[in-house]
């Protein structure tokens, strides 16, 4: 019983990280820098629980997750929902054949996850809509530098929500020693 109230918890915490993410990511993050373009924080806390939970956990949780993450963009959510299938199919390969639970690990897997959601996002894109989104290098740059930057806060911020909330991780993958 006890655990069941930890997991709970923690599913609770990370709703509140999401909305607090989103919410950095949509309002106060152009308050501070400007016009200068945001990291992608919800993508980072998708990645977390792509490489830390068993897979149907996950991909639930991400799945859940993306209904708090929805009021923050002009995504429909079926379009959302199979973007994160697509990285969450694609991140949970590449760690099943090469994986080691590290800071570093996190930081290089978020810059794949970034790439992997652009990519899925340009293309399911020009599949589904008439008027297909448009590319910006600049835009892209930038929120890939600041999403692989703000790696390892929200790692560090989701492995101690996890510990405190007695989440037990067990990170399955290729290689689990370097």
């Amino acid at each position: 019983m006890k655990s069941i109230r930890f997991n709970y918890l923690n599913l609770a915490v990370f709703i509140l990280l999401t909305l607090v993410c989103c919410g950095l990511q949509t309002t106060f993050w152009f308050q501070i820098f400007g016009s200068l373009p945001g990291p992608h924080l919800w993508l980072n806390l998708a990645l977390y629980l792509i490489l830390y939970r068993k897979p149907m956990e996950g991909l639930f949780t991400l799945y859940f997750l993306a209904l708090f993450i929805k009021p923050f963009t002009a995504l429909p959510i079926g379009f959302l929902w199979l973007n994160l299938l697509v990285v969450y199919s694609v991140v949970h390969y590449i760690k099943k054949r090469l994986f080691w639970p590290t800071l570093k690990y996190f930081i290089i897997a978020s810059i794949g996850t970034f790439l992997v959601f652009e990519v899925s996002f340009y293309t399911i894109s020009s599949w589904f809509e008439a008027n297909t989104a448009g590319f910006s290098l600049y835009h892209f740059v930038f929120e890939l530098l600041f999403t692989a930057i703000t790696a390892a806060p929200i790692f560090f911020l989701t492995s101690f929500a996890d510990r405190i909330t007695q989440k037990e991780i067990i990170p399955e993958g290729g290689i689990t020693e370097v």
